[in-house]
């Protein structure tokens, strides 16, 4: 009974991860993680999602690279160990941070320049190319308020929880 629970949330688990744009593999090896217990080798993975050990260790990378999952090593052993946050808070505040970083601050920081650029082109098009950039910095002005709001709000559901 508890193996058919533990599948039936590490699919769960699977489902909300791949509705994030995660790939497949990506996904199940998060879900995988999420539910079990320990830290768990590549090659344990790799045997339990059937993948090579290449393509398992190249997303681990990858994931471990953007903070996803984190990697250890344990005394006495060259093998390298992977666990992940388990608390979705603290999840879901580093997924909207990440997009507030590569998204959202870049648009802010760059689309004022190229809204100049445009208002002081004469070329043709330039009008309607304007407007288009010009919407899309409204909405990076209101993703950023939206985010920051937020993630203040998780914070502080977070502490309310932690203290009860």
């Amino acid at each position: 009974m508890m193996k058919t629970t533990k599948k039936e949330f590490e699919n769960l688990v699977y489902q909300g991860i791949k509705s994030q744009g995660f790939d497949e593999l990506s996904s199940r090896l998060i879900a995988i993680l999420y539910s079990e217990p320990d830290p768990v080798t590549l090659e344990e993975l790799s045997a339990i999602t059937g993948y090579s050990f290449s393509a398992v260790s190249a997303t681990m990378k990858l994931l471990s690279g953007i903070k996803v999952v984190e990697k250890t090593k344990k005394a006495g052993s060259k093998k390298l160990y992977f666990s992940v946050q388990r608390n979705m808070l603290t999840l879901t505040i580093a997924a909207i941070r990440s997009k507030s970083e590569f998204m959202v601050a870049p648009a802010l920081n760059d689309l004022p320049g190229m809204i100049e650029k445009c208002k002081n082109s004469k070329s043709e098009g330039s009008e309607r190319t304007l407007r288009i950039i010009e919407q899309y910095y409204q909405q990076m002005v209101a993703l950023d308020m939206i985010f920051k709001n937020l993630i203040e709000f998780t914070e502080k559901i977070q502490k309310e929880m932690i203290t009860e």
